[in-house]
């Protein structure tokens, strides 16, 4: 007889001990990887899924770290980060509309003298189809991330290091290294441009 019961939630109190003690780093990992259900269903990993005053909070946080990295005051994303947790070192320089990620911000370090351009994006977690994952960032000292880079979570960025403009660093970039994106380039032609560019190349007769 076949059972036409849903399969069960599993139970992920295990998980979230292991997340806490993550995110309170009392442990060496710099990645928290845990398999669970497709993100649009509830994964128990999102602060908007728990209490009312949990998910309040985080969209409160979220909306506060959007609106204070629109400002032209540095001190102000500085001082902001630090009371979130985050470890901020010294003349440290945040470009207009930078995105910090608002949901572990005390994942993220950055030492002294680092400068992100306009736009920049450091990621602390992601879901994936059916995997979520927690990273601590570590950005080294005198590091450059360029305007529009994406940081992913669990990456080092080492002292002095650049990351160019538009480039995803999925990976960690070695001291005084430069990260660039490839340049566009164009992998298949058209059909039609294809038969303009072949009757341009045959010869007059």
């Amino acid at each position: 007889m076949t059972s036409t019961a849903e399969p069960r939630t599993p139970d992920l109190t295990e998980a979230h001990r292991r997340l806490r003690e993550f995110r309170r780093g009392r442990t060496a990992e710099r990645l928290f990887i845990q398999p669970t259900c497709h993100p649009a269903d509830p994964t128990g990993f999102c602060d908007c899924e728990g209490a009312w005053w949990r998910a309040g909070w985080f969209y409160a946080r979220a909306l506060l770290t959007a609106l204070i990295f629109k400002l032209p005051w540095n001190q102000l994303k500085v001082w902001f980060l630090r009371r979130l947790g985050a470890q901020v070192g010294r003349r440290v320089y945040f470009g207009e509309g930078v995105w910090i990620d608002p949901m572990f911000p005390e994942l993220l370090t950055v030492e002294d003298g680092v400068f992100f351009g306009l736009g920049a994006k450091v990621f602390m977690h992601e879901f994936r189809i059916n995997e979520f994952r927690a990273g601590k960032v570590l950005i080294r000292q005198g590091a450059f991330i360029g305007g529009f880079a994406v940081i992913a979570c669990g990456v080092e960025i080492g002292a002095g290091a650049v990351v160019a403009a538009c480039s995803v660093a999925d990976r960690d970039v070695p001291a005084g290294a430069t990260l660039i994106s490839a340049p566009a380039r164009i992998v298949k032609r058209p059909q039609a441009a294809e038969r303009g560019r072949a009757a341009a190349e045959e010869p007059e007769i």
